[in-house]
């Protein structure tokens, strides 16, 4: 199975959504940490007002009006959000408009609900400003349209307080009301062009991480193949030498014939045959199988979480391909792949691991060229 390859374009996206999806869970905490605020202020405005001797209406009508039944809406608005959060079937763009919107419609009923006080006009520049992570200009305009649209309605056609006088858009009133939709259309304004900054700041981030990985990748691969270099083996061994993953397989492979194909052949052909190798390779090339050119036609990989049988099933599949690849010139010279494995375990010395595959690979050609030998103790007294 070969291993998924993302695009820059792809890596880029996969930031967007994760920084999204990571903003979206603390909106809704802040969603939350909203609504525990406004039942605490509410109540301590109640007693407040009791404590400055200033009438209100009864208990029960009080908490039933500007306590209950704002936390009622704003309860549900928070379980939509919710929802559609944890909704798998809709994209993350549908899932974080609906969270904004819901972070909106609950600014809405808490500056409709105190509208009495003018600075509530404050809890409908807060689900504006909780757009600017998303980096959408278009979801931050939409929030903001709705939060102006809203406001607007509610003065107009909402009258929560029956003790509050009906909002006029003339005179002192309308010059508030004014002021107060500047600020929104403002506030609205400066967090479209926070997001595009933001934007650009991640792209600039994501485009240099991008380039550090390219950079790094160009010093690691082997620039005829695309298998992992020499250097990128020692990592690899190294990494593997400190990981706990129990027996995995080393395996070291070289071309026959090789040196007969460049002399008969030319060098292009042998580069072909080098080639033709590594796309095999990478085509097995995942998390468990890692291949690499040590030098010249000589190849190697590792195996994890493989039984001693699939891994050598695996080697003899991949040689198998190797000769569906160079068929064509099997009438003129017999090619293949010689194969020395050993098993290996956590904490063992790089150089050691080598050298029984190499000693493994010198009797498969010994022996039987195009085959699979595995490294034995018996083979070390052998030579």
């Amino acid at each position: 199975m070969s291993k998924q390859r993302l695009t820059n374009s792809q890596i880029v996206q996969r930031k967007y959504r994760d920084i999204a999806n990571a903003w979206m869970n603390i909106h809704l905490l802040i969603m939350v940490g909203m609504i525990l605020v406004s039942v605490l202020m509410e109540c301590l405005v109640y007693f407040a007002l009791g404590s400055f001797q200033v009438s209100v209406t009864t208990p029960a009508r009080y908490v039933r009006r500007y306590v209950l039944t704002p936390l009622g809406l704003n309860l549900l608005l928070l379980a939509i959000a919710f929802f559609i959060r944890r909704s798998t079937t809709l994209s993350e763009t549908v899932r974080a408009g609906a969270i904004s919107l819901s972070a909106a419609g609950m600014g809405l009923v808490l500056y409709t609900v105190h509208r009495i006080f003018p600075a509530m006009s404050l809890a409908l520049m807060v689900p504006i400003v909780l757009t600017i992570l998303y980096v959408k200009a278009g979801l931050t305009a939409l929030t903001g349209a709705v939060c102006i649209l809203g406001k607007l309605l509610s003065d107009l056609f909402v009258n929560w307080d029956p003790d509050a006088a009906p909002v006029s858009l003339i005179g002192a009133d309308g010059v508030n009301q004014f002021v107060c939709l500047f600020l929104l259309a403002l506030c609205c304004l400066v967090s479209i062009l926070l997001v595009r900054m933001y934007r650009q700041r991640i792209d600039f981030s994501v485009n240099s991480m991008l380039e550090q990985q390219r950079l790094r990748k160009k010093t690691i691969t082997d620039s005829l193949t695309g298998v992992g270099n020499r250097r990128a083996l020692q990592e690899a061994l190294c990494e593997m030498a400190h990981r706990n993953c129990g027996q995995w397989f080393f395996a070291m492979m070289d071309i026959d014939q090789f040196k007969h194909v460049n002399d008969k052949f030319g060098h292009s052909r042998g580069d072909f045959y080098l080639q033709s190798l590594g796309r095999i390779l990478l085509g097995y090339e995942d998390d468990m199988f890692q291949p690499f050119r040590f030098g010249g036609d000589e190849f190697c990989a590792t195996v994890q979480k493989r039984s001693l049988e699939e891994a050598v099933a695996l080697f003899h599949q991949l040689q198998s391909d190797f000769l569906h690849a160079v068929e064509e010139d099997a009438s003129l010279i017999s090619s293949g792949i010689s194969i020395g494995l050993t098993a290996c375990g956590p904490g063992e010395d790089s150089q050691s691991i080598l050298n029984r595959a190499d000693t493994a690979l010198y009797q498969a050609k010994k022996v039987q060229r195009g085959g699979v030998s595995l490294w034995s103790p018996e083979l070390e007294k052998a030579e």
